[in-house]
């Protein structure tokens, strides 16, 4: 079934629609949700798309799929961990066995020659902690409670150089992932996992490689960056709801979520979360008109 759009054109039919007392999210039995300030983005994980992939590693587009894997991705968390190490900070669930797992050439003979499998769950707790502090991962982050997707639509127009036409939430009962046949994984850690992570009620999701890509597969940003996407068109049974709103409400959105206790400061709980609220709060007068 393809993705269903449900377009609103003011802030009160947005906030109605995600509701969760309301008609149409009180009707599922376990939705989950993802702001993104332009609705005409495809539902790509970080570590997947070609903005993040040119930036930190050109060469990545002429590597095989398999090399990106071991290359960029365990790279990237290689070296969070690494400082991480040097600053004295602690691990969710580390071990000696975690430690063994990431050993270049152990990580290098379990995933290299095809991919498959990876991420595998002894990594999701440490992947999940570098994902909510900047490292582009595979997990693309989805949250419980739709005033966290509301706020984070809000936040990215806000922040951005040129505001979209439309800001979304996606939508998507977990429920009926399992008509996608695994290709779609859900992931729940425990909160004490990062303290952003509980703050914003947040779960992930996983795109598995339905069949080994191999050695000889060309990694391609390009032809990745549509795939969930995809995995939601072609299925009959698991449908995405994207709920629109016209990005000139973004201000007003902020503010409605500021009243619900939502903001940088509850989600992002630290010195920086409380700067990017008091900030962001700025910049949703200037975009209202109340500035």
């Amino acid at each position: 079934m393809p993705i269903k759009e449900i377009p609103t054109n003011s802030l009160d039919d947005f906030w109605n629609v995600l509701s969760p007392i309301g008609s149409f999210i009180g009707e599922m039995h376990n939705p989950i949700f993802r702001g993104q300030g332009d609705s005409t983005w495809p539902l790509t994980p970080s570590a997947l798309r070609e903005d993040i992939i040119s930036k930190y590693c050109n060469a990545c587009k002429k590597n095989r799929y398999t090399d990106h894997i071991v290359s960029f991705e365990h790279a990237l968390l290689s070296d969070f961990l690494y400082y991480a190490d040097e600053m004295g900070l602690m691990i969710p669930r580390d071990s000696p066995e975690f430690r063994k797992s990431m050993d270049f050439f152990e990580f290098t003979d379990r995933y290299g020659e095809d991919g498959v499998g990876w991420p595998s769950a002894e990594y999701f707790s440490f992947i999940a902690l570098a994902q909510h502090h900047g490292i582009p991962t595979r997990l693309l982050d989805w949250t419980r409670n739709p005033i966290v997707a509301g706020y984070f639509s809000a936040s990215q127009v806000l922040n951005a150089e040129q505001a979209p036409e439309n800001l979304s939430v996606w939508v998507v009962d977990t429920d009926e992932l399992r008509h996608l046949n695994g290709a779609l994984e859900l992931v729940r850690l425990p909160g004490s996992t990062s303290q952003n992570l509980a703050a914003q009620k947040g779960v992930f999701l996983i795109h598995r490689q339905p069949n080994c890509m191999g050695r000889s597969t060309v990694f391609s940003s390009e032809g990745l960056k549509n795939s969930v996407n995809k995995l939601f068109e072609e299925s009959n049974d698991c449908t995405a709801y994207k709920v629109t709103l016209p990005s000139h409400f973004a201000g007003e959105l902020l503010f409605r979520c500021h009243k619900f206790g939502i903001s940088a400061a509850t989600l992002f709980p630290d010195f920086d979360g409380a700067a990017r609220a008091a900030l962001e709060f700025k910049m949703a007068k200037k975009l209202s008109g109340k500035l």
